[in-house]
């Protein structure tokens, strides 16, 4: 159970389920950070201790915080709505009983996310992103544009350039990150379940960069030009580095995807222009 710790509402909740779960047989661990909001024992160490599933209680950050902190480790998440934004979580508070039910029962599917990995020399490796990667303009020059160059290398090495960005910089998100940043930025909506990569120019100057939805193999390199100011490098919304003039990375899918059990029929395009309506 990683509930999010800044709710007293998500705490509360991950209680109910926390001991509804042990009524029904299973040996339920709470997160050991939430330990000292929660009484319960048995606790666990997330990212390190190896569990069957992990329920996460809380809003999209919630979920996009817990895959980080397990980094390669890949266990199924259920995710349970319990925040301002919950749009990649499925199960709204009041249903946690059917979810407990339908895992017991194996009524469920389990689906695979396709995710990201920036290549760079950092003292930590980033982290999988399941959103995007984004390369921004450094807020010490937000009044100015960075200059960025985006190509692509293909399976039999050959390099071709993809994108000129002059402007606020570039996003590569997944299909699942399509609806988020990507989308703000004026990208295309993808089916979650597809294995494309997105690049999407962020507030670019000129009319002629514009969104570019490549294969799943491509090896995408953004250049920071040597015209340009430094940079910030994001995964899903988390400060990594500092790219300055004339250094580049490298965003290529990542080798593990990222899983999540679904126990209600997903209605993705429905819930994604439900606002428009």
């Amino acid at each position: 159970m990683v509930p999010k710790l800044d709710s007293r509402d998500a705490l509360a909740l991950s209680y109910k389920i926390l001991k509804y779960a042990e009524a029904r047989g299973l040996r339920p661990y709470l997160d050991k950070r939430a330990s000292e909001y929660i009484d319960w024992y048995p606790t666990f160490n997330l990212g390190s201790d190896l569990v069957d599933v992990i329920v996460t209680i809380g809003g999209d950050g919630t979920i996009l915080r817990t895959l980080h902190t397990l980094g390669d480790i890949v266990i199924p998440v259920i995710t349970i709505r319990y925040g301002k934004r919950g749009f990649l979580a499925d199960v709204p508070p009041h249903d946690y009983a059917i979810a407990i039910d339908r895992l017991i029962e194996g009524r469920y599917s389990l689906h695979e996310y396709m995710r990201l990995s920036a290549i760079i020399e950092t003292p930590t490796k980033p982290p999988y992103a399941l959103n995007e990667v984004a390369v921004v303009t450094s807020p010490r020059f937000r009044g100015k544009v960075s200059r960025l160059r985006v190509l692509r290398e293909a399976r039999a090495g050959v390099i071709e350039k993809v994108v000129s960005v002059v402007g606020d910089g570039v996003i590569v998100s997944t299909p699942v990150g399509s609806t988020a940043y990507s989308l703000a930025a004026g990208g295309p909506i993808a089916d979650p379940l597809m294995n494309i990569i997105i690049v999407t120019p962020l507030a670019p100057i000129s009319l002629c960069s514009r969104p570019v939805v490549l294969p799943e193999d491509s090896k995408v390199v953004i250049e920071v030009e040597r015209g340009s100011h430094e940079v910030e490098l994001f995964v899903d919304g988390v400060a990594i580095t500092r790219l300055e003039p004339g250094e580049s990375l490298s965003v290529v899918k990542a080798p593990k995807p990222a899983k999540i059990i679904r126990f209600f029929t997903e209605e993705y395009f429905s819930r994604v222009f439900e606002r428009c309506l």
